[in-house]
């Protein structure tokens, strides 16, 4: 078996969907001004003059696909680990792979479904297609594409770990596969280490002496 491999250092993918997430905070601050505004402009004139609400609705869509793959790089996904963590190293890391490969099947139809439905509302009658039923009329093509971007570069990430992962478990790596894609066990043990700590430091302090 291969000597346990230290974390991955971060690489071009993982820097640009850092970039990207930064720029998803960015883009969310400014829908909070822009709805700051809004309000205020339906206290003091009585109309929506922003109409932040129907800009602020494509700009999460955007945000929320475009943080996916950050969420992915960082391991910060919700998983489930109580009966993982009672398996060996080897059936974690099969484990890892086989939920990567289900994230992945998912990141990919998700994709496939928003050019989709961006190519149909492109579709229809009309210079841009299909645009939205409000005062504002924006081509609907436009929002749907920078969503869809954001989920095609969540597929891929998806995708590239995927290789990466199963790679590793072919090579018996199991340490690079968690390192990469697993769930990190450490941390829960060190939380609860600390937890109990301090339960026996508070014991002491109430009795002046050990519990």
């Amino acid at each position: 078996m291969i000597e346990p491999t230290d974390a991955p250092r971060e690489g071009i993918l993982e820097r640009i969907s850092r970039f990207l997430a930064w720029s998803a905070g960015g883009a969310i601050l400014f829908c909070a001004g822009l709805v700051t505004l809004d309000v205020f402009a339906r206290n003091f004139f009585n109309d929506n003059l922003f109409e932040s609400f129907e800009i602020t609705i494509y700009i999460y869509a955007a945000t929320v696909a475009f943080s996916f793959s950050f969420a992915l790089t960082t391991k910060t996904h919700i998983r489930i680990d109580v009966i993982y963590g009672r398996f060996p190293k080897a059936g974690r890391a099969i484990l890892d792979v086989i939920a990567m490969a289900m994230l992945t099947a998912l990141a990919v139809l998700m994709a496939y479904f928003a050019w989709s439905l961006t190519q149909e509302s492109f579709g229809l009658p009309g210079k841009w297609g299909a645009v939205s039923a409000s005062d504002l009329l924006v081509p609907l093509v436009i929002p749907q594409s920078v969503w869809s971007l954001g989920l095609t570069w969540f597929a891929l990430i998806c995708v590239v770990y995927l290789v990466r992962g199963f790679y590793s478990l072919l090579r018996r790596d199991f340490a690079a596969v968690t390192a990469l894609i697993g769930v990190e066990q450490r941390e829960g043990e060190a939380e609860l280490a600390e937890a109990l700590q301090l339960v026996n430091v508070d014991g002491e302090t109430k009795t002046g002496g050990k519990v």
